[in-house]
């Protein structure tokens, strides 16, 4: 047994036990993000219309989820250490099936909104965030780098707005929260099916409770090279919300057709596949911080395009831009966390980042929606989106010009050292 465990985690082999944990991951990751970005994304004008509330309030509902998922975030490690990961994962998918479930029949915003905070946010946290990146990595540590490219492809969150604009035009909003719920309840058997990995591959990866924070923080807070990380990380992942958020509104603005709408998202989540391919990429060739820098001009050209015009090419282009430029934030910014900090400081940054950059990641999103209410136009939004991802661009490639000039290594940075980052 220990023998065949060693073999399989020197590759992706699909066969046997490792294969069925990374298609839970894969599964649980989609379900989890999927349902969170693409069902609430693309039923922002139908939780608007149902409780007759502004955008801002509806936007918050997607704004809740992520919030509850990145401040959750650093807690996750220590319960998997102690309870395990079926247990959390388990407990995770049954939290969020209840919270769609009673989505589905709140009577009021502020419940709905209680609802995405409380339960569907927590819920995905315990098996849709950390918990694949660390079932994939335990079962294939010889292989982290790919497994997370294959447990984290967003496939659900490409699919999910195309069923759910014709679901809900044609039986209702409850009716598709329902189905996201049975979504979970479908996973729910797989992951009670979870198992721990096995001892040597643990010891090979290490102990999973290494991802809780601790050491000194002031080591890494007390300069002002994490400020701007989290000054650009923070505008890059809010805008990549509000682009899940608004775009069903930005286009009906224009005249589109809900379905279209729903086609536009599902281009976004297909770019967004093709991003997180490309990232790694090109980290490789340009380096992590110019990467972020592009990601950034790339928002704003998205911006600029969808400001100017609603002729259909153009929002083509403009939900791939957002879909390609959201995915390829997370692996450029854990490989260059791995280029300033070290690799032994992954963990701790990348948990200091995530609650750092909620300001942004919570309030992007609604502060979208209440500058569309209080100037009746989304043309004050697409002004301060593209001034954000621009100070973004400037901030990143500064950094890349400061390590530069430190003599940092950013283009000579090993396939090993950016699997490590990518997987953390």
């Amino acid at each position: 047994m220990t023998e065949d465990v060693s073999m399989e985690t020197r590759g992706i082999g699909l066969g046997g036990r490792g294969g069925g944990m990374l298609l839970r991951a894969t599964l649980a990751q989609n379900v989890g993000t999927g349902c969170a970005f693409g069902g609430l994304g693309v039923s922002v004008l139908a939780l608007q219309d149902r409780y007759d509330a502004s955008l801002g309030s509806a936007a918050m509902a997607l704004s809740l989820i992520v919030l509850t998922m990145t401040a959750l975030g650093p807690l996750i490690a220590g319960l998997i250490a102690r309870w395990g990961l079926r247990r959390v994962m388990s407990t995770g998918v049954l939290t969020s099936l209840i919270g769609y479930a009673a989505l589905a029949f709140a009577p009021n915003m502020p419940i709905a909104l209680a609802v995405c905070g409380l339960l569907i946010g927590p819920g995905a946290a315990l098996f849709a965030a950390l918990p694949p990146a660390v079932l994939a990595g335990a079962w294939y540590p010889h292989a982290r780098g790919r497994v997370m490219g294959i447990a984290y492809l967003p496939i659900l969150v490409t699919v999910i707005p195309l069923v759910g604009v014709s679901v809900i035009q044609n039986y209702g909003l409850t009716v598709f929260f329902l189905l996201l719920a049975a979504l979970h309840l479908l996973l729910l058997p797989l992951m009670l099916g979870v198992m721990e990995p096995p001892p040597e591959a643990v010891d090979e990866q290490g102990p999973v409770d290494g991802v809780a924070l601790g050491g000194p923080h002031i080591v890494i807070m007390g300069g002002a090279l994490f400020w701007l990380i989290v000054l650009g990380d923070g505008i890059l992942n809010g805008t990549a919300i509000t682009g899940s958020a608004h775009m069903l509104p930005v286009v009906e603005g224009y005249g589109v057709s809900l379905e279209t709408g729903a086609v536009l998202l599902s281009v976004s989540g297909v770019s967004s596949i093709l991003g997180s391919l490309l990232a790694g990429y090109a980290c490789d060739r340009v380096g992590s911080a110019k990467t972020l820098g592009l990601a950034g001009v790339g928002f704003a050209a998205a911006w600029i395009i969808m400001a100017f015009t609603g002729w259909l090419p153009a929002l083509t282009v403009s939900a791939f831009l957002i879909g390609l430029c959201g995915a390829s934030v997370f692996p450029p910014i854990s490989a260059l966390v791995v280029q300033v900090y070290g690799v032994d400081a992954l963990p701790k940054v990348l948990g200091l980042l995530g609650v750092m950059t909620l300001p942004f990641s919570f309030s992007m999103s609604p502060a979208a929606g209440w500058l569309h209410d209080a100037f009746g136009s989304f043309e004050p939004v697409f002004a301060g989106l593209v001034s954000a991802c621009l100070i973004a661009a400037v901030t990143f490639f500064g950094i890349s010009w400061h390590l530069a000039r430190k003599g940092e290594p950013d283009l000579e940075m090993s396939d090993a050292l950016l699997s490590s980052a990518r997987s953390a």
